[in-house]
């Protein structure tokens, strides 16, 4: 099963992971996806990997610019 990793528009949660069947619903339509996965325990490594490659370059004590990092230079 296709998991999808997503920002979704003015939301405080950094990312989230969606089952890809489930993408097409109202609920899940304004989510933009940064990257997919092909098993549960793919998408929580590719979190992991996101986040690591976040800090090593940025660093760990500001967050605030996870999310346009994510979906601008993620691309």
């Amino acid at each position: 099963m296709e998991y999808c990793l997503c920002v979704k528009p003015n939301d405080k949660n950094l990312l989230h992971i969606v089952r890809r069947r489930h993408m097409h619903l109202d609920a899940y339509v304004p989510y933009e996806v940064i990257a997919t996965a092909e098993d549960e325990a793919e998408a929580f490594e590719a979190v992991a990997a996101l986040l690591q490659e976040f800090c090593d370059a940025y660093g760990t004590k500001d967050f605030s610019g996870l999310k346009a990092w994510l979906t601008e230079v993620r691309r």
